[in-house]
């Protein structure tokens, strides 16, 4: 059998410097990478022995770029949707330290499972017991930049508006970041790889930020964080430094052009041309600041030049939800219809992506010499037709469910919805009965007690 696949008849939405579409398209995967693009009919002349798929009635895209992943803490998943705020600040609820890296594990493999069925090829992800995760997203066949939660603060307190720095705290997570990054990056040729994660500029305090920089540049990573995620981080770092979220970055080094910046909902004055002169990118997180009633000012980001992505944090990795959330909070936040269409936010999960990592040359689009990180959408269904622009068609009345097959690297991981790489009823089944156990042994609450009210 040929090493040479063609996958053909598809529209092929290639997200390149032109936009370009290509109907009745195809794209050649040698190996790993994109071998050439182009109408079905060329590419089958000039690829005659290649193996064939149709992708008739199909959207062929590239992969989403998942820029902001706590997997672990789909622990949660129906009840912090509720609760009005980030869970991670909680110890009466199953996550963060009150969990085990077994339980991690556990929950990390339903997490990157489901963000690989829903269609991101490559995520960002942060959280506690990050050997525990980065095993769990290597055995899920994602590619992943992954971080150890690096913070000296204690989170249980800023619930409570209490920060209590330790600098022993501190010094272990950093020092297991570091592992991480001696351990894991470069896996599989470059699947995956590491950051350098502080969690927020008030939860690692000044030094620690400082620390967390020069790891970044000794080990030649980039860096993750929480930023103007609240108006309680931004008070505690304007009393402990006298400067805004963003400006306390730029004081301590952190922001830079190899910076993912998540949320950016509370932003300063001069805020937003700070980050855009910086180029460090911005991962807004539409639905789930949307569900604590925030929206980040991407308009002005964007118009000021700013590297804008998308995530999906903590909760449902759903990347069509979250373009659809960036189209309408975006256009609120603006009050202009305009501002914003369904092909801008399309790159901001794809290419935009992929330049906050500095792999714009290899991720991103679908462009010969790339690596073949691809989806192909059904668009048969009745809520897509009928299919005029199919850009728009997708983002506005797509469906995860929508998503057919995902290729990563030239090799298939979700055929015909089936994700191909672990048995996805033994994880479902696993996630279920440690997600029962950590709320029963934790949080006093069962699901046969019926909803949680007002407990958690």
């Amino acid at each position: 059998m040929s090493d040479l696949t063609l996958l053909t008849h598809a529209t092929v939405i290639t997200v390149d410097e032109r936009r370009t579409v290509i109907q009745d398209g195809a794209v050649a995967v040698e190996g790993r990478r994109i071998a050439a693009v182009g109408k079905t009919a060329d590419l089958r002349r000039q690829y005659p022995g290649a193996t064939e798929v149709d992708a008739s009635g199909q959207m062929l895209l590239p992969g989403f770029v998942n820029l902001h992943v706590h997997c672990a803490i789909g622990v949660t998943r129906g009840i912090g949707d509720d609760m009005g705020g980030a869970p991670i600040y909680r110890r009466d609820i199953p996550q963060g330290v009150v969990m085990s890296p077994d339980d991690t594990y556990v929950m990390s493999r339903l997490g990157a499972m489901q963000a690989l069925a829903f269609g991101s090829t490559t995520i960002v992800e942060n959280y506690i017991h990050a050997q525990s995760n980065v095993r769990a997203l290597a055995e899920i066949g994602l590619r992943a930049v992954v971080s150890e939660r690096v913070h000296d603060a204690d989170l249980f307190s800023v619930r409570h508006g209490a920060y209590t720095y330790d600098t022993e705290r501190g010094e272990r997570l950093l020092a297991a970041n570091a592992r991480l990054i001696e351990d894991w990056h470069g896996y599989d040729e470059g699947r995956i790889t590491c950051h350098v994660g502080p969690h927020g500029p008030d939860t690692a305090s000044p030094e620690l930020l400082r620390r967390a920089r020069v790891l970044a540049d000794e080990a030649g990573v980039g860096m993750f964080t929480h930023l103007a995620q609240s108006a309680g981080e931004v008070a505690q770092v304007r009393a402990l430094t006298g400067r805004s979220s963003v400006q306390h970055l730029a004081d301590t080094g952190v922001l830079g052009p190899d910076l993912i910046a998540g949320h950016c909902a509370f932003l300063d004055d001069g805020d937003a041309a700070l980050l855009a002169e910086s180029g460090a990118t911005v991962c807004q997180l539409p639905a789930v600041n949307a569900k604590s009633g925030w929206i980040a000012p991407v308009a002005e980001l964007r118009r000021l030049g700013a590297r804008v992505g998308l995530g999906t944090d903590n909760m449902v990795h759903d990347m069509l939800e979250q373009m659809r959330f960036a189209v309408c909070v975006n256009r609120i936040s603006d009050g202009n219809a305009d501002s914003i269409k369904a092909m801008d936010v399309l790159e901001m999960a794809t290419i935009q992506g992929a330049r906050a990592l500095g792999r714009e040359h290899e991720l991103g689009s679908i462009e010969p010499g790339k690596l073949a990180d691809l989806l192909l959408v059904d668009l048969d269904g009745p809520h897509l037709a009928p299919v005029l622009d199919p850009v728009a068609s997708l983002l506005f009345a797509g469906q995860s469910a929508d998503i057919h097959s995902v290729m990563i690297g030239g090799d298939f991981v979700v055929r015909d919805r089936q994700v191909l790489t672990v048995d996805p009823v033994a994880v479902l089944h696993d996630a279920q009965k440690r997600a029962e156990r950590l709320w029963t042994d934790i949080a006093g609450w069962a699901p046969a007690d019926g909803p949680t009210g007002c407990r958690c």
